[in-house]
């Protein structure tokens, strides 16, 4: 009988041996070269990449420029449009060259009366001011009534006491008169309340100075301001 040969190398042995190339391989492959390990023995470390902030003064050269242009567009490039105003700088100057009607002289002074005597309290839009309890003048329908004997009394004697105008209740405070002696002429009366019956979307007939002079000449006697009640006792024509 043939005996099995005790010399012949076993299997587990081979596989025992391509396994440690293996490993020896990766070990090498892994391993930095030496001009890599020179590299980074100069710099440090390896380069990162993250994010940096944007410098602020860019920004604000951005911004700048960006305001520049559009004040450039607007002042210099005729709305868009170079022939649009021509031989016009701008819009502006050419509405200032619109014509217009006339106005009315009993407005124009009517408005400066009011700039002098009555802006500080009313307000230049005719809303008043709740903080004084001053009423307003815009919508009121003492300023609206077809008869303005009551609103004259009203300015040549002053207002005490409470008044509701449009729904709401005034009254905290006082108005003076301006009817008496230095104080506003009949036409200068007649001028204002023109002005208030037709501004800030009022629309009334205009106010004459014979009006005026009619209401001083009944209320002649009357010292005190005029109270709602008093008001109320004027008679008016409907």
């Amino acid at each position: 009988m043939k005996q099995p040969n005790d010399n012949k190398p076993q299997q587990p042995a081979k596989a025992e041996q391509v396994s440690s190339g293996a490993q020896r391989l990766a070990a090498a492959a892994s391993a930095p070269t030496p001009a890599a390990s020179s590299a980074l023995s100069e710099i440090g470390t390896e380069p990162v990449a993250r994010r940096a902030a944007v410098p602020a003064l860019l920004f604000a050269v951005l911004a700048a420029f960006l305001f520049w242009g559009d004040t450039h567009i607007l002042s210099q490039g005729g709305e868009l449009d170079a022939q649009v105003h021509y031989p016009f700088v701008s819009s502006n100057e050419l509405v200032s060259l619109a014509i217009r009607e006339p106005e009315d002289p009993r407005i124009t002074q009517g408005r400066a009366v009011y700039s002098l005597v009555c802006k500080a309290c009313h307000q230049e839009d005719g809303l008043g001011s709740t903080a004084v309890g001053c009423p307003p003048l815009a919508g009121s329908e003492w300023v609206l009534a077809g008869d303005p004997s009551r609103i004259i009394a009203i300015v040549l004697k002053g207002l005490t006491g409470p008044i509701n105008v449009s729904g709401k209740a005034y009254g905290t405070g006082v108005m003076v008169g301006f009817g008496t002696a230095g104080g506003l002429s009949d036409e200068e009366i007649a001028g204002v309340l023109s002005f208030i019956r037709n501004n800030w979307s009022n629309k009334a007939p205009f106010v004459e100075g014979s009006d005026v002079k009619k209401m001083r000449e009944q209320l002649k006697g009357k010292l005190d301001p005029m109270t709602v009640p008093e008001l109320m006792n004027i008679p008016v024509k409907e």
